[in-house]
């Protein structure tokens, strides 16, 4: 199968980003440059998009490349499955629909679904001074944050779940972690409903509860 292409302006190309993308950008940016403090959104600019004929559940992949002021030789390129960042890299990446396939057809195998995504600290941090972010990609992979207003620490990981209501973590430096958790909604102080919710025994990065943002 091949991509349709890039989408030219005002032809079916897909509305406004999801959130969970600007945290992933956001990442990429801080192992760029940990001290980076400019907002992904002022250091990426859609350069293409494509719509892979590939779909999950009735829902098209989507590839949008970024022209990447930090990085402009390589730029920023991601496939997307509705809200979900299935993958981050080089502009390049944006265009390879076998990416899109292989998540398609992947069977989660060791994985708990319900966790695929990115979770953000941040509702549940309401008045701290720091927050996290944490992504768990369909593949095995992803990554946690620690923020503050000054600084974001960012490290890469694979993850499974070795046991039901288990996440076992591994960050690149080989550490490996075990944190109990349970999914479900929560109402976070300073919200007016319901979000999803995961909420760890021990804290995972800075914090023991997240909301799912995509």
């Amino acid at each position: 199968m091949r991509s349709t292409g890039p989408v030219p302006p005002g032809h079916d190309a897909p509305g406004p980003l999801p959130r969970a993308l600007w945290p992933s950008l956001r990442a990429h940016y801080a192992l760029l440059d940990p001290e980076e403090g400019e907002p992904p959104e002022r250091l990426a600019t859609v350069r293409a998009v494509h719509v892979h004929p590939v779909a999950r559940d009735g829902v098209p992949y989507v590839g949008i490349a970024f022209d990447c002021v930090r990085d402009p030789e390589r730029g920023v390129g991601v496939i997307l499955h509705g809200t979900r960042v299935v993958g981050l890299g080089g502009a390049d990446l944006a265009t390879r629909v076998r990416i899109a396939e292989r998540d398609a057809r992947d069977p989660r195998t060791g994985l708990d679904e319900a966790l695929i995504g990115h979770w953000s600290s941040d509702v549940f941090d309401h008045g701290a001074m720091e927050c996290s972010d944490l992504e768990l990609r369909a593949d095995g992979t992803g990554w946690s944050s620690v923020s503050n207003a000054f600084t974001e620490d960012v490290a890469r990981l694979t993850w499974r779940c070795p046991e039901p209501g288990v996440l076992e973590l591994r960050e690149e430096k080989g550490d490996v972690t075990r944190h109990r958790y349970a999914v479900g909604p929560a109402v976070p102080a300073h919200s007016a409903g319901p979000v999803t919710s995961v909420a760890f025994e021990e804290p995972v990065a800075y914090s023991h509860q997240y909301a799912k943002w995509g």
